[in-house]
């Protein structure tokens, strides 16, 4: 990573705002099971924004998605796992939005190298979710058995999200051992 970059200050910053946000939007929300939860980031811009999901409001997205649409869809299992885990069809997107960096300090780091940018960031944002599933915060979210995390740019596919978090998890445990 950048030697610009404040990797431990960004870090820090995140899980603090992800905390804080997460503890509010949970006591706003009471009563509610979620099946995901998600850092939507926009790594061009240092944006990180939280969501999560419930199982209801997929079943009824999913069925409102297929009933109003004007031509017929295939509903392969790949087809329904990308939608349920695409944030963008999620009822509690983007609950909170924060910047990491100014687009001054983006310019500074990054010059005009989004690639390395978009890379960097996105290795950072995912460590910082990781740090969270150690909080208490994390623990108190009502969860389905299969709840999942995601730390996903806005263009990426469900596979490479889990691929880069499945990833830094064995790196982490490797590093530990």
């Amino acid at each position: 990573m950048s030697r610009q970059l404040d990797i431990g200050r960004i870090k820090k910053e995140l899980l603090f705002f992800t905390e804080k946000r997460v503890a509010e939007f949970l006591e706003d929300n009471s009563g509610l099971v979620f099946y995901a939860f998600a850092l939507d980031c926009n790594a061009e811009y240092a944006e990180v924004s939280l969501c999560f999901n419930t199982e209801s409001c997929f079943e009824e997205d999913w069925k409102s998605y297929h009933t109003g649409s004007s031509f017929e869809f295939v509903q392969t299992e790949e087809h329904k796992y990308d939608f349920r885990y695409n944030t963008g069809n999620w009822e509690y997107q983007c609950f909170a939005t924060t910047y990491v960096l100014t687009k001054k300090e983006l310019a500074k780091i990054y010059k005009k190298d989004i690639e390395k940018q978009t890379d960097e960031l996105m290795s950072l944002f995912c460590e910082a979710l990781l740090d969270f599933t150690f909080t208490d915060v994390y623990s108190s979210i009502p969860k389905t058995d299969n709840f999942k995390i995601l730390c996903l740019d806005h263009d990426e596919s469900v596979e490479d999200v889990e691929s880069r978090l499945n990833h830094l998890e064995y790196a982490r445990r490797n590093t530990k051992e």
